[in-house]
């Protein structure tokens, strides 16, 4: 892949995800400024209707999606291709300008530099979309080198991260930094998807309905899943941690939504992610 024919500013999916890491950041470090800053912009150029928010779209449908059926790969990127081209590509040009003056303005050039982890990925999109954007000019053999790397993306498994060290007593495992840090981890590294929606539905609607009703269910789900690995766990250690962790959640009530509550709502999400892997081998 070709560095230069591939700017990281101008791709949708990769500067979105470092926006909302940037407003996780500022919310669990109770930056107020930051957290403000980021939320209108996210709100001002990817709110329904925009460019962004379509191409943001489209982004995330390849680099979310996962099938092990080869057989519907064509007609995902034949549709795609037909999806771009619906995308009015002078006002999106325009957005992307408006959108990169306003961060730098706001952050700084540094702000590029945030790492996301499915960059290699979403990069890939990128250089298929513009491919497809350029109609009969594009250069087939780079629209037939895309096309098979997002294919890969598309059959390879999205991996679901299982803690090993929640299977011996040792105090740095996840559960224990939960229990101790009261809801308070910062997130460094890449939100899943699940955090990513999310933080969008705060940023953009607010304490919505459909908010209230994911954090309770997240609840819930945090809930079952605690209780069936207390369950199936055979290390008194690892079990009297989980019982304060599970209070903590129990304890947790969704109302008069903050930034606190997301928060704690994207720890649940963290925790569900990590044991509700491979519970058959615990």
């Amino acid at each position: 892949m070709s560095k230069k024919s591939h700017n990281k500013k101008r791709n949708v999916g990769i500067i979105y995800e470092q926006l909302v890491l940037r407003l996780s950041k500022a919310l669990v470090e109770d930056d107020k400024k930051t957290f403000r800053d980021t939320r209108q912009i996210i709100k001002k150029y990817f709110k329904k209707g925009t460019e962004l928010y379509k191409e943001h779209k489209l982004v995330n449908s390849l680099a979310d999606f996962q099938t092990e059926q080869t057989s519907v790969i064509p007609t995902i990127l034949e549709e795609t291709k037909k999806a771009t081209w619906r995308i009015n590509d002078r006002r999106l040009d325009r957005e992307k300008s408006r959108l990169i003056r306003d961060i730098n303005e706001t952050f700084g050039k540094s702000f590029y530099s945030t790492r996301v982890g499915n960059y290699r990925d979403l990069a890939t999109i990128d250089l298929l979309l513009n491919e497809y954007r350029k109609g009969s000019d594009n250069d087939h053999a780079k629209l037939l080198e895309y096309s098979d790397k997002v294919t890969k993306i598309l059959t390879r498994k999205k991996a679901q991260t299982v803690v090993e060290e929640m299977k011996t007593p040792e105090v740095n495992s996840l559960v224990v930094k939960i229990m101790r840090e009261k809801f308070s981890k910062t997130y460094s590294k890449n939100l899943s998807n699940d955090q990513i929606n999310l933080v969008n539905e705060w940023v953009l609607n607010g304490s919505s309905d459909a908010l209230v009703s994911e954090m309770k269910a997240t609840k819930k789900m945090c809930l079952d899943v605690l209780k069936k690995y207390r369950e199936t766990c055979s290390n008194d250690f690892i079990s009297g941690n989980l019982s304060e962790v599970y209070s903590n959640v129990s304890e947790t009530v969704f109302e008069d939504i903050n930034e606190s509550h997301v928060i704690k709502a994207m720890t649940m999400h963290e925790i569900i992610n990590e044991l509700s892997g491979d519970e058959e081998n615990e």
